[in-house]
């Protein structure tokens, strides 16, 4: 599993809030060679949310997602039980996913809210 270093990354951001529901993987997450969810390291919620507003301005839901962010060091989602992976794109050099060591069927819901606490919610951006 290509993880990174515990505390090199420091501050995760994930788009629309980390209740149990968006933590979930998504059809095409679950699909991944390495199944995850994309955060995003940023200075603050409120730069991860302009990022994400500024790759994708036609993307209503994404734009209206933006407006709440879940916030997490990674060391808090390491101590969830889960795991962090570096998944630098294009648009975002700084792009990471939140792994699990069991795949796809760690992202339980028992698992998730363990992930979830881990996390701060900002809305507003």
């Amino acid at each position: 599993m290509p993880t990174v270093a515990a505390g090199s990354v420091g501050t995760l951001h994930r788009i629309g809030g980390a209740s149990i529901d968006n933590l979930r993987l998504k059809r095409a997450e679950m699909m991944l060679a390495v199944p995850g969810i994309s955060v995003l390291k940023a200075d603050s919620p409120g730069a991860a949310a302009a990022a994400i507003r500024a790759a994708f301005p036609r993307a209503q839901g994404l734009q209206a997602a933006a407006a709440t962010v879940g916030s997490a060091t990674e060391d808090a989602v390491r101590g969830a039980g889960f795991d962090v992976m570096p998944h630098p794109t294009t648009r975002f050099p700084n792009h990471y996913r939140i792994i699990h060591p069991d795949g796809a069927a760690g992202f339980s819901d028992a698992n998730l809210a363990k992930l979830a606490s881990a996390f701060t919610i900002t809305t507003g951006h």
